[in-house]
């Protein structure tokens, strides 16, 4: 498992994932995509908005965003990726990031 992304609380959640290159560019054109971030016991902290970076030309990187987080709990936290196939329902998703998200320090 790889090391936890730190985040700080209360600042605007922003990720690039970048999906495997096992797909040839395009692939998930065809995919609905969806994220969450969920506390370790699997409680619903955040729907991410996901887009990627740029569908005209590359679906190897995506967004992962969220503007207010500062409700989000302290501690270690999950994030996934789901791709839903909208010709089939076949649904895939990436492996789970772990979100370390911290106090934050300076405070509005």
């Amino acid at each position: 498992m790889a090391d936890p992304v730190q985040f700080k609380r209360g600042d605007t959640f922003e990720f690039l994932l970048t999906v495997p290159t096992d797909y040839v560019d395009g692939f998930w054109l065809e995919w609905d995509v969806t994220s969450q971030i969920r506390t370790a016991r699997g409680k619903l902290i955040a729907d991410l908005t996901a887009t990627w970076e740029d569908p005209a030309e590359d679906t190897r990187v995506l967004r992962l965003f969220n503007a207010e987080t500062t409700g989000w709990p302290v501690g270690l936290q999950e994030v996934d990726v789901q791709f839903t196939k909208t010709s089939d329902d076949t649904v895939r998703s990436t492996q789970t990031l772990i979100v370390d998200v911290v106090k934050d320090v300076t405070q509005p």
